[in-house]
């Protein structure tokens, strides 16, 4: 059986990527009083996660008091230190705990045999939550330059863009 990592409420659920544009790799740093988890995700899994958190906060921004309002956590920068908890991240689930007032999230490791169960668990207010949204739209960004013809990255070298048939290089 796969260990279990339960975060509770962290006070820290920030969007990271290491490494220059094309080449990086994407994480969720989770970090409550005693411990720092990576959980290292594909980009298209962090924007999904994104997508999901603006569905699920939308109805209820136009809910909030000014006394409710978001605060913002620490700036989102890079994250410089180490893990006691790394996941590569197969599956993630957004809920909310109607008890607790706050919002759930959970992963399934990649390499999990149980379906069940998952291997990564913490809560996260209102404000964290929809902070992690604006994140991970900033970080995901901040990546390569994109074709306006055809919509594929451009890296450092020439770009041959399938939408001019190949006629057309843009450096």
């Amino acid at each position: 059986m796969a260990q279990q990592y339960d975060f509770d409420l962290v006070r820290r659920l920030q969007p990271d990527a290491v490494g220059s544009p094309g080449r990086r790799r994407f994480r969720l740093v989770a970090e409550n009083e005693r411990d720092t988890a990576f959980l290292w995700l594909e980009k298209d899994q962090l924007q999904a996660l994104g997508l999901a958190v603006d569905q699920l906060l939308t109805p209820i921004k136009a809910l909030w008091t000014r006394d409710e309002a978001p605060t913002p956590e620490r700036e989102a920068t890079s994250y410089g230190g180490r893990a006691s908890v790394e996941i590569q991240v197969g599956r993630l689930g957004l809920g909310y705990d109607e008890s607790a007032k706050l919002f759930i999230l959970i992963a399934h490791d990649v390499e999990s045999e149980s379906e069940d169960q998952p291997t990564f668990r913490c809560m996260v207010s209102r404000g964290q939550l929809s902070h992690l949204s604006e994140s991970i739209a900033a970080l995901s960004a901040a990546g390569r330059a994109r074709c306006p013809l055809c919509g594929s990255p451009i890296d450092s070298g020439p770009h041959v863009c399938p939408g001019s048939n190949g006629h057309s290089h843009h450096d």
